[in-house]
């Protein structure tokens, strides 16, 4: 384009009227009163006409009278809201609008977050990325300026017809449009900010936009002033048209890129077709996301950010849902057979690590993110039938459990190790983060090979605090290069030492993962074997076998090839889920218990200590008392004595048996006895006679 403005003060409502096409039929009012030089009258006409349009669909429709209440828990990723989401979203939206209504505070999405805007609006959110970054976290202007609470002010309104909401409404948008104006500093086609001085990214402003026309499939548009609802539109297509820039823009592998450079220009090319620039971008938008599909999403269904956070509640939840069943709803061309095929794929991987509980395991940058929501999604975008048949076992309406869909998955293009008993609420389930080809990711960890455990339904290891660190952790601070390295997770650390010291990955984004390969796996009816590995120390390698009962438990068997070179012990470590209690009964043993389910920990091998102790540096900036923390299990192990002057494999095994049945108690002699098994075993873990043999108490 030859034209795109730059300050978002300095538009004209001419700027808006002359960027209409208005030959369309459904304009015709506009342009006579126009016509007439009648201004108030054609705003009039063009709000009225959008509240009237057949074209285009939206996830949703509550324009219509009279006022019903917005549905936001049956798809919560059609509002961005669901951010964080941990519960029911109407209940947050409303717990929201309420607060800042009444109270001035802004609720951050995700509801633990909150920050007093002032009484007469003194204490905005503001972020300089010059001044602040290393002080404070940007997310808080980050998501203030994505406007997610006007949808819950939306929601408010539509709930209890209160017409002091609609006052409210006024004065919020006028607060906001104030405060933070866009103003475009940088115009390069290749920019991922539009300003420095008050943070604004190309994200966001695009999260911004898509909320701005959501307003418009509700009541609030149509019923606050003229003239607050035409600069709504007003901004929808200033903020819209600086996407224009990006028609000339290089490819870049990254999900936000996804978003700005692909999904918002076609979806502002579907929704607003009555600005013919803004309709251009929509072609090119569809193969910039079709691209990404077929280079992030592989073959086997697995995605370049190996953070299930990222690929199924950012990529796929956030971002692709609203893509594909908009170009569904409105007859859209997007998705061809091999792009289909892939988030086919994705939705098959997706279904196949569904966890017992409500969450799927913390894997890489955030927390879990809510596991119904997205199979939902999997069933309302592809009609996928393993989210279907899921859903109907998670809640108790399909007799077979499970018939018909497989129990274990195992791909290391996609990046999981996974088996389970079940798919009902008190299922057990491993999961291990085993993955090839990882490339560059700004939400990959150093997980390598990282172990996460649920038994009867119950976590009880993983990763509690990825979700706060990444939400509450300063950049460039000690605490962010524990959140991505190796420490902060359930692997071995070599030498009691990570592969590189947390200070690299404090600053910045990006983690170059080292491989970790599946190199063997076999699912039989009684349970499941896998095998891989990871070279990322150079020195040593680190093999970890999982043998994996469906009724009995679960043994680990960790293997450091060349461990004797130095003195220093190898750690075994797993972090223990809140709630879980652990009790140490002998040097090799420890009982953990969780809300009645009891598990029995016992390891053999070589010389080794166990340990129980808390990530103590959480406190008090992450976590406010030490007394909160839940345990860690630190297993210190390395050669014998005679070993140690050679080139050996040091080996520790771990039988992690359920004795939740046990009636009584358990002798000692009983769980010694274990240990010698437990050698037996992993003499040859893969074997079929393995799971045979599996250890029990009875």
């Amino acid at each position: 384009m030859d034209f795109i403005p730059l300050d978002e003060r300095a538009i004209k409502d001419e700027d808006v009227f002359s960027a209409l096409d208005l030959t369309l039929p459904g304009l015709n009012p506009v342009k006579e009163a126009l016509d007439s030089q009648d201004l108030p009258a054609a705003k009039n006409h063009l709000i009225r006409y959008l509240e009237k349009r057949k074209a285009p669909f939206f996830l949703f429709d509550y324009r219509s009278l009279p006022l019903t209440p917005i549905d936001t828990d049956t798809c919560p990723y059609s509002f961005q809201s669901s951010l964080g989401l941990g519960g029911s979203l109407k209940e947050f939206c409303l717990h929201a609008a309420k607060k800042l209504m009444n109270e001035h505070i802004y609720v951050l999405p995700g509801g633990d977050r909150q920050v007093s805007l002032g009484k007469s609006w003194d204490n905005m959110i503001h972020f300089n990325i010059y001044r602040d970054t290393g002080k404070i976290h940007r997310s808080y202007l980050d998501m203030m300026v994505r406007g997610q609470f006007f949808e819950s002010l939306c929601v408010l309104y539509h709930e209890t017809e209160d017409a002091g909401v609609l006052d409210f409404f006024e004065e919020m948008l006028q607060v906001f449009f104030k405060t933070y104006p866009l103003v475009i500093t940088c115009t390069e086609p290749s920019t991922d900010r539009f300003q420095y001085t008050e943070d604004r990214d190309v994200m966001s402003v695009g999260w911004l936009t898509l909320v701005y026309i959501s307003l418009f499939y509700t009541r609030i548009p149509y019923e606050i002033s003229t003239e607050l609802s035409f600069e709504i539109i007003k901004r929808i297509w200033f903020l819209g048209i600086q996407f224009r820039r990006f028609d000339t823009d290089g490819y870049r592998p990254y999900n936000h890129h996804m978003w700005e450079r692909g999904m918002i220009p076609f979806l502002l090319g579907i929704l607003f077709p009555e600005f013919p620039d803004v309709a251009a971008m929509k072609d090119h938008g569809a193969s910039i996301i079709r691209r990404h599909i077929k280079e992030d999403f592989n073959e086997d269904g697995g995605y370049s950010e190996h953070s299930i956070a990222y690929w199924s509640g950012a990529a796929v939840g956030e971002m692709l849902y609203r893509v594909i069943c908009l170009a569904r709803l409105n007859g859209e061309p997007l998705l061809d057979e091999e792009a289909g095929r892939r988030i086919n794929e994705t939705f098959h991987v997706l279904s196949m690590l569904c966890p017992p509980g409500a969450r799927y395991p913390s894997l890489g940058d955030n927390q879990g993110p809510l596991v119904e929501p997205i199979l939902h999604i999997g069933l309302r975008t592809m009609e996928h039938p393993e989210c279907k048949k899921i859903l109907s076992i998670r809640h108790g309406v399909c007799e077979d459990q499970g018939a018909n869909i497989a129990l274990d998955f195992c791909s290391h293009k996609a990046g999981f190790v996974c088996s389970k008993s079940g798919y009902g609420p008190d299922s057990s389930c491993m999961m291990m983060s085993a993955k090839v080809n990882c490339g560059y990711s700004g939400h990959n960890h150093m997980d390598m090979l990282s172990l996460f455990l649920s038994m009867r339904g119950k976590e009880i290891i993983g990763e509690p605090y990825s979700g706060l660190l990444y939400h509450k952790v300063r950049m460039n601070s000690a605490l962010r290069g524990y959140m991505y390295n190796m420490s902060s997770h359930n692997t071995v650390l070599a030498y009691g030492r990570p592969i590189a010291p947390d200070e690299v990955y404090a600053n910045k984004w990006g983690v170059y993962r080292p491989a970790s390969p599946v190199t063997a796996s076999h699912c039989r009816e009684a349970g499941f074997y896998a095998s891989a590995y990871h070279d990322g120390y150079t020195f040593c390698r680190h093999t970890r076998e999982v043998l994996f009962h469906r009724e009995r438990g679960l043994i680990v068997s960790d293997h450091i090839m060349r461990g004797s070179r130095l003195d220093a012990a190898h750690i075994q470590r797993f972090h223990l889920m809140p709630g879980t209690f652990v009790t140490a009964i002998g040097k090799s043993f420890v009982l953990a218990e969780k809300e009645g389910v009891r598990l029995l920990f016992v390891w053999s091998g070589a010389d080794h200590t166990v340990s129980v102790r808390q990530a103590e540096l959480l406190v008090p900036e992450m976590v406010p008392h030490k007394e909160d923390l839940p345990p860690i299990l630190d297993v210190s192990f390395q050669a014998s004595e005679e070993d140690r002057h050679r080139n050996v494999t040091v080996t520790l095994n771990l039988l992690i048996l359920d004795i939740t049945d046990l009636a009584g108690g358990f002798y000692k002699d009983q769980i010694k006895d274990m240990q010698a098994r437990l050698n037996a075993i992993c003499k040859d873990l893969k074997a079929p006679q393995a799971l045979k043999d599996f250890p029990s108490i009875s």
